[in-house]
């Protein structure tokens, strides 16, 4: 005799042992983050759970989302602790829980009914630790890809291409938006780095498990839908070029071993930034008008500069806005 169809509630609820655990990290977003619930209640999927952390938010939006899913656990930080601190708290709980896998999943995040059961069917053809995304549309308008890799790459001596039946195809890079990985790796090369609070996370933890031959794939079956940088009100945005470039000069310390390697970043560095100065001001003429930019009171360039000082100073964590 089958068993009752799970409900809305149990598919979401946390606290039970599962094989997947899915963790949501609200900040300021509880309308989004109802919408990502509703999706993931509507998964095929029942072999997990869902567990959110309210990471500070300015109202008590922990206890709203409990109304709205009584069943479902909710953790409260009470302040911010970034993406990397607000996850590491659900990473210790699957780990804790003894789930098989855990997802990082943003709450401006909306699942097709299949997308768990897609990623967990992918781990399963790969059959080794592997860092897994779905394949990610941004939410509004037509669809435009946001992750969607079309040939495999690789930090290796030569990427893995598996049946293209399966839609799996390897990549030389992970995304934050939503990342699956076994619990094994946890273990193996510990949480987040909680220094860079937020961007660029994901990039340093695949470059740590790529270290210990741990690659990363994209199941193109599995779909997301991805409002994206909704926590910081726009694609583009000072905090979010401040927190690139301290990161990066934190990552290319951390995991460039050689001076020119270093230097490669740094370089790397200057021409993302010298186009992003273009983007904004079409104007300015070459590296000499990037220059004066650089220099000047445009709050992407006043973040660029903190975002030195910060670095040079060993400044991490959350930017704290000088006047």
């Amino acid at each position: 005799m089958l068993g009752a169809a799970p409900t809305l509630e149990t598919k979401v609820a946390g606290g039970a042992q599962c094989r997947l655990l899915v963790v949501i990290l609200n900040f300021n977003g509880m309308s989004d983050t109802l919408a990502c619930l509703e999706s993931l209640a509507s998964q095929t999927c029942t072999d997990f759970r869902a567990l959110v952390i309210d990471n500070g938010s300015r109202s008590d939006e922990a206890a709203d989302i409990r109304l709205h899913f009584p069943a479902i656990e909710v953790l409260a930080t009470g302040e911010n602790l970034g993406w990397a601190g607000g996850n590491n708290i659900g990473i210790r709980a699957a780990l804790d829980r003894g789930a098989e896998h855990i997802c990082l999943l943003n709450n401006d995040t909306v699942l097709a009914p299949a997308a768990l059961d897609e990623l967990l069917l992918a781990a399963d053809i790969i059959g080794e630790p592997f860092l897994l995304h779905p394949a990610i549309a941004y939410f509004e308008g037509e669809v435009e890809w946001q992750l969607y890799p079309i040939r495999p790459t690789s930090v290796f001596e030569a990427p893995r291409s598996y049946d293209p039946a399966t839609g799996i195809i390897e990549m030389d890079y992970a995304y934050g938006a939503c990342l699956m990985f076994p619990t094994l790796l946890a273990r193996k090369i510990g949480l987040l780095d909680e220094r860079l609070f937020l961007q660029l996370e994901e990039t340093d933890y695949f470059v740590r498990a790529a270290a210990i031959g741990v690659r990363s794939a994209c199941a193109r079956r599995a779909r997301i839908s991805h409002r994206e940088s909704a926590s910081f009100n726009g694609r583009v945005t000072p905090d979010k070029t401040y927190y690139q470039v301290r990161n990066g000069l934190l990552l290319a310390r951390k995991h460039r071993r050689t001076l020119r390697g270093k230097l490669g970043a740094v370089r790397e560095l200057l021409w993302s930034l010298h186009g992003k100065a273009q983007a904004l001001h079409p104007a300015l003429p070459g590296w000499t008008g990037f220059t004066r930019w650089l220099f000047s009171g445009d709050p992407f360039a006043c973040a660029t500069r903190q975002g030195v000082r910060d670095f040079v100073a060993s400044r991490f964590g959350k930017r704290i806005n000088l006047p």
